[in-house]
């Protein structure tokens, strides 16, 4: 049998390794998508709430950005390495359950805040809570699906945050309508509400109860491709040791990342409120032009991505996962300059930001890849460590950097596409020269043993 055919034998054996048939595999990344759905809903809610929230609590464009990026994205970051230790170690399915409840119930306070800090306060516990999916969800799917099915399946799972963002947007934006016109409402115990604020509690409470799915996925064994690298030595020398064998891929596959992720948060937060600004458009169209977009091109482009490079791996292009963004980063960066600078219409703005959201999912290759290059035994806190970097740089980098160019720079909020420009522009340009230096690491990183070395 070729060196091909071996590869391929020994994936199809993986497959049945843990016990877990392929249809129970595909069963519980539907589970998972069902609860990433609920996690984007009450990450991005707050993006259609930016002015009812400016004019209640009195705050700025860019206390605005640090309550959708920094309050988030620093506690989602900092809690993601602990949480990782404990998904390597503990069973991955208690710790979804317990993170999920958690920011269900910090997601439903928000909806209690009365100032600017009690909201900041509420929005760091979204984000410990939403730390513990992604390292606990991104491990199991290792264990369940042999590499070759590996990036469509973090793929799939991932076009949760494409569902999450639409419902966000669109049935957002109608109960938000909705609720405005019924303005403040006193409930007893509760006290009275404003319409924002009963969004966060509509929004946030379902999850407490959704939390509880996550007991019909299995629990799969712990064993999965091991690359080349990480054989030697045979002994657990523990994850700085892994990172320090190939900096350069683990150095400028987590910053290339990074700054697509500070690109997609910064556009996902501020894009509504520009729509807004620059269109005139209400919150309710705001939110079903948007909510669509995530729909269509937002999921397809999650799928694609994944479907498309697992091809391209399967035919021997082990850098394909980090190829592919160095040629779609520019290809961005032009439709980012037609979005959000010659557009002086919707209907040329729009294709153009289509095709953004159609180019931007990474998760699904990104995280494929990185499991690739690691071993088992340190997966939980790898993907812990590599969404604490892209999470850090994306939410707390993206909306609050695009709120400093309207209210520093150009000093007019009505300049936010303008500031929008350049952070995808700048980005994209960073993110592609840092992904094409990695190529060469990126290769050696995922070499099996009987492959031939790579230069």
């Amino acid at each position: 049998m070729t060196k091909t055919g071996n590869a391929i034998a020994g994936e199809i054996e993986q497959e049945h390794a843990s016990g877990i048939s392929p249809g129970r595999s595909w069963f519980s990344v539907a589970i998972f998508l069902f609860v990433a759905i609920f996690a984007y809903l009450d990450r991005l809610i707050i993006s259609l709430l930016v002015e009812p929230i400016r004019a209640s609590l009195h705050v700025t464009d860019f206390q605005i950005g640090l309550l959708q990026g920094v309050a988030f994205g620093l506690f989602y970051a900092v809690f993601g390495i602990p949480i990782g230790w404990l998904v390597d170690r503990y069973s991955r399915r208690t710790i979804i359950y317990l993170g999920m409840t958690l920011w269900s119930v910090a997601a439903s306070c928000c909806g209690l805040a009365s100032t600017y800090w009690q909201l900041l306060i509420a929005r760091f516990g979204v984000g410990i809570g939403e730390a513990s999916l992604g390292p606990a969800v991104y491990s199991m799917i290792a264990d369940l699906f042999p590499p070759r099915r590996m990036a469509l399946a973090i793929g799939i799972f991932a076009t949760g945050s494409s569902i999450g963002g639409a419902i966000a947007y669109m049935a957002g934006g109608i109960v938000i309508q909705k609720l405005e016109a019924l303005g403040t409402v006193s409930f007893p115990v509760l006290g009275a509400l404003e319409p924002w604020q009963m969004v966060f509690m509509l929004t946030g409470a379902p999850g407490i109860f959704t939390a509880m799915l996550v007991w019909l996925v299995p629990e799969p064994a712990r064993t999965r491709h091991v690359p080349a690298t990480s054989r030697e030595p045979r002994q657990d020398h523990g994850l700085i040791r892994l990172l320090a064998s190939n900096k350069r891929y683990f150095t400028c596959h987590f910053l290339g990342f990074g700054m697509i992720a500070v690109m997609a948060y910064g556009m996902a937060a501020w894009t509504p409120v520009m729509l807004m600004r620059r269109y005139g458009m209400s919150v309710s169209d705001v939110g079903m032009l948007l909510g669509l977009v995530n729909l269509l091109p937002g999921m397809a482009g999650f799928v694609f991505g994944g479907w498309f490079v697992d091809r391209w791996y399967a035919r021997g292009t082990t850098d394909a996962h980090l190829r592919f963004f160095v040629y779609t980063s520019f290809i961005g960066i032009a439709c980012a300059i037609i979005a959000f600078v010659l557009a002086d219409t919707l209907w040329l703005f729009l294709p153009a930001y289509m095709a953004l959201h159609f180019l931007q999912p990474f998760t699904g290759p990104s995280v494929a890849h990185l499991q690739l290059a690691t071993p088992p035994r340190f997966r939980g806190r790898m993907t812990a460590l590599f969404g604490m970097v892209f999470n850090f740089m994306g939410m707390c980098l993206g909306p609050p950097t695009v709120a400093f160019f309207t209210d520093f720079v150009f000093a007019d909020p009505m300049q936010v596409n303008r500031a929008l420009a350049i952070v995808l522009v700048g980005g994209g340009l960073l993110a592609a020269g840092l992904l094409w230096y990695a190529l060469p690491a990126a290769r050696l990183a995922v070499r099996r043993p009987d492959d031939p070395v790579q230069a």
